[in-house]
């Protein structure tokens, strides 16, 4: 079976669920249809491309990539840094340069420059940007990072509200009050199981709210010496 020269694989990936998935396709197949190509495949996700998360559509790609009877020869992006997040030139080329040696034309939409040559021949203007747009793309990210741990730096010390106005991180499950009553309960004698249905916490949860140990009472054997001796009585 002999693979159309005109197929084309799309893929779209956007980091948010804020971020329009639908419209980057769009303008793919907009692409595909100018330059006459036919879609056959489309590889779609919405997946932070940091290399933390899975991103199970882009690792499909390369795989059926690798199949002999794949059937299509163009793979169309929205631009690189869509694709590819490295920060090395060695890893932020070699799906790219992979790909080629699998048959495969590379597109990126916003990247023109970056095309696979119709010729065949090496461009070394085209291996430069290869490289570089990936390092831009990760730097941006680590600038964003920083300005969100500034952000929360600016939080906690007070000098800055979130969004909603509540404090940062997750709420504290045991107040002040509930603390309280832990407290007077397990004063009672009462078990951390029952303590934990009372206030309506784990019993681990409970367990880590500082309760006074009571006093320490001394042993009397009976009345007499200082000894603690008990003096017979006469």
């Amino acid at each position: 079976m002999t693979t159309p020269p005109t197929s084309v694989a799309i893929y779209a990936r956007v980091s948010t669920e804020d971020q329009d998935l639908d419209g980057q396709e769009r303008e793919l197949r907009a692409e595909a249809e100018r330059r006459a190509w036919d879609v056959v495949k489309v590889y779609a996700e919405k997946v932070s491309g940091t290399g933390k998360v899975e991103r199970r559509e882009y690792d499909r790609l390369l795989a059926e990539a690798n199949l002999r009877h794949r059937p299509w020869n163009h793979l169309l992006v929205w631009a690189l840094d869509r694709f590819s997040r490295e920060a090395t030139f060695t890893r932020a080329t070699q799906a790219v340069l992979d790909l080629e040696r699998l048959g495969v034309s590379f597109h990126s939409l916003r990247e023109p420059t970056l095309d696979t040559p119709g010729d065949g021949k090496p461009n070394l203007g085209r291996d430069v940007l290869l490289a570089l747009l990936p390092v831009i793309a990760s730097f941006e990210s680590q600038r964003r990072s920083e300005r969100v741990r500034v952000a929360m730096q600016e939080i906690k010390s007070g000098r800055r509200r979130t969004r909603s106005g509540r404090p940062p991180g997750r709420p504290r499950r045991v107040t002040a009050e509930l603390a309280a009553k832990i407290r007077g309960l397990r004063e009672r004698g009462l078990p951390w199981k029952v303590v934990a249905q009372h206030v309506g916490l784990p019993a681990g949860t409970c367990r880590k709210v500082r309760v006074p140990r009571p006093p320490a009472q001394n042993s009397v054997c009976g009345k007499g010496s200082e000894s603690g001796v008990a003096t017979p009585s006469v």
